[in-house]
């Protein structure tokens, strides 16, 4: 699989390029207030944006096309399984192997990763 770079239009390119962040912590205490530098977000999406579940859904529209078509991806927000069956734990184990390896290439390609 290959990494492709699309080119976004401008509302998305505004809306997901030239982000900071920074972490700041208050203490009750005077004085105690720290916080960190801004650092640049090169990933994700702002957190409780409108857009963020649809580019969710975008992102990863394909990724049920490289499983098995017995298997059954469930897709809920930012959480993703599958389901697999088999008729022994021998045809099971092969299954998850085939499955793991798809997925860990897919995520690899995509700039993810797979917490198993």
């Amino acid at each position: 699989m290959v990494l492709k770079t699309i080119p976004l239009p401008g509302l998305f390119k505004s809306y997901l390029e030239n982000r900071k962040q920074k972490v700041c912590i208050i203490s009750n205490e005077i004085d105690q207030d720290a916080s960190s530098n801004w650092k640049a977000v090169v990933n994700g999406v702002p957190q409780g944006s409108i857009l963020g579940p649809l580019f969710f859904i975008i992102y990863l529209n394909d990724l049920s096309g490289g499983l098995n078509q017995d298997n059954l991806p469930i897709i809920y927000v930012d959480d993703t399984s599958v389901l697999l069956t088999a008729s022994n734990v021998i045809n099971l184990r092969n299954k998850i192997n085939m499955e793991l390896n798809y997925l860990t290439e897919w995520f690899s390609a995509n700039g993810l990763m797979l917490n198993m």
